[in-house]
């Protein structure tokens, strides 16, 4: 798969365009420079979960989360964080609990802030596995995803001039099962919801299922990947419906039920609802930019980003794409 990957790659010349993107200087005041809008606050304090016997959690409220599971055998971590020296971090954490070799990575969407860590996991040895989709979306918005984290960088002190894109070694459709230690790790791609192949990653001995991209716990979600919302909350109501699974692991926000799932899709549904009615009533972008609030969603993580929210779900509702397309 590797070879396979590097003869691909160099056929398309897309190794000199990467290196191109993150070693030469950032273009100055784009469009997209707006969407790099993080701002410090008050956060809850990082904290590693243990949700089963060999489950566990990291919920990282300012940036993304993590999941890994331990067995006899070796380790598989779901989501790699947002900057190499967060990767370094999870794994000291891992090392704290066990010192089987790090075996697999999944990735399970195509946003920086799950896969910048992949650096360090590559070192440690470890499989990359992602959906072709997420590939996809790694190289078409490589420097989006760079420029648009470059105030999370400044704020935490992270040198943004280490973040280098490690490309997954192993790629897959629909469905591929790994055997770890005695057990069963289901990882799925259902569709689209916030994002093409958004991978979900099912746990059967923990009844437990990452999510990544399509749920955020008590969050506003960014908006500008979907191609389609009608199939984002089709996605969140499918995996709500499922009756073996009775932890849904997000990658933001905390642990959640199926009544927080569904809670998303609800959020979701009725954003949609208004942006639509908007559109149908004469608004212009400008317009719903300014004026629509939702003021019952106000006390969801990133609700002070919501303009970028309705100006991505603008474009999708008047255009038919994704205010950020890929693959």
């Amino acid at each position: 798969m590797r070879e396979w990957w590097r003869q691909l790659t160099a056929g398309l010349s897309l190794a000199g365009c990467i290196l191109g993107l993150l070693t030469g200087p950032l273009m100055a005041a784009e469009p997209t420079d707006r969407f790099d809008n993080f701002r410090m606050r008050e956060g809850v304090p990082t904290e590693l979960k243990m949700v089963a016997p060999d489950l566990y959690f990291l919920y990282d409220d300012l940036s993304s989360n993590s999941a890994f599971l331990v067995t006899d055998e070796g380790v598989l971590v779901i989501d790699t964080r947002q900057h190499p020296a967060h990767g370094r971090d999870l794994i000291e954490r891992i090392r704290k609990i066990t010192d089987k070799p790090i075996k697999w990575v999944i990735n399970t969407h195509a946003h920086g802030d799950h896969y910048y860590g992949n650096p360090a996991f590559k070192a440690a040895g470890a499989t990359i596995i992602a959906h072709r989709d997420v590939v996809a979306g790694m190289l078409k918005n490589e420097q989006l995803e760079l420029k648009r984290r470059l105030a999370f960088f400044k704020s935490l002190k992270l040198d943004p001039a280490e973040v280098k894109t490690v490309l997954p070694d192993v790629t897959f459709d629909s469905r591929l099962t790994l055997k770890l230690g005695g057990r069963v790790i289901e990882i799925l791609y259902l569709g689209p919801g916030q994002n093409p192949g958004d991978t979900l990653i099912y746990f059967p001995h923990a009844r437990a299922l990452y999510v990544g991209g399509p749920f955020a716990n008590s969050n506003w979600s960014n908006m500008s990947f979907t191609p389609s919302m009608d199939g984002w909350i089709a996605l969140l109501q499918r995996i709500a419906a499922m009756d073996d699974v009775d932890l849904f692991l997000p990658g933001h926000g905390d642990v959640g039920k199926r009544a927080d799932v569904l809670d998303e899709a609800k959020l979701l549904t009725e954003v949609q609802t208004g942006v639509k009615a908007a559109i149908a009533a004469g608004m212009s972008r400008d317009e719903i930019v300014k004026n629509l609030r939702f003021p019952e969603f106000a006390n969801r993580r990133n609700y002070d980003r919501i303009e970028v929210f309705l100006e991505a779900l603008y474009h999708l509702y008047t255009t038919g794409k994704p205010l950020f397309p890929y693959p």
